[in-house]
């Protein structure tokens, strides 16, 4: 009688500890995939350290679209700061353009990603940049540029650009 007694009991509590115990596994499988998407969700909404991509402007003397690379580095946390570094090919000149330009984005992270920029760099001899633009998605862009180049729309040197652009 006894042994029937401790065997049943030994089986009630076997019987009642199991659901408790994968309960607690399963919760804790809950508050893992909780952690795991929060921490998703913060690295989704940091600024991108880097941006690099291809860049399409009317830069040069013959006014057709010529075709750069870009690459963006932040300077600071928030990525109101950056330097860009640019390389284009102008097929009027048949020569390389390079620039290395500071951008400012005082709304950088708000629905409006609008920058104003200036920089310096050569295109058959020293020139300057100043320019404006609006990340209008994630990975594009588009910018008006005012170059001490001859060209541009109607030759006034403003220059329109456009580009694509992978962040990390």
């Amino acid at each position: 009688m006894k042994k029937v007694f401790l065997a049943t009991l030994l089986l009630l509590v076997i019987l009642l500890s199991t659901p408790l115990i994968q309960a607690s596994e399963i919760d804790q499988e809950r508050v893992d995939l909780f952690l795991a998407s929060q921490k998703m969700l913060t690295q989704e909404k940091a600024p991108p350290r880097m941006k690099i991509g291809m860049v399409l402007s009317t830069l040069g003397t013959d006014s057709e679209v010529t075709v750069g690379a870009r690459v963006e580095s932040r300077l600071d946390r928030e990525s109101k700061f950056n330097i860009i570094t640019e390389t284009t090919y102008l097929k009027g000149e048949q020569t390389l353009a390079g620039f290395v330009s500071f951008k400012f984005a005082p709304f950088a992270g708000n629905r409006l990603d609008a920058y104003i920029g200036a920089g310096v760099g050569y295109a058959e001899g020293f020139r300057y940049q100043a320019f404006a633009g609006i990340d209008i998605t994630k990975h594009f862009f588009a910018e008006a540029r005012y170059v001490n180049h001859p060209g541009g729309i109607a030759n006034s040197r403003v220059h329109l650009a456009t580009g694509f652009q992978f962040t990390y």
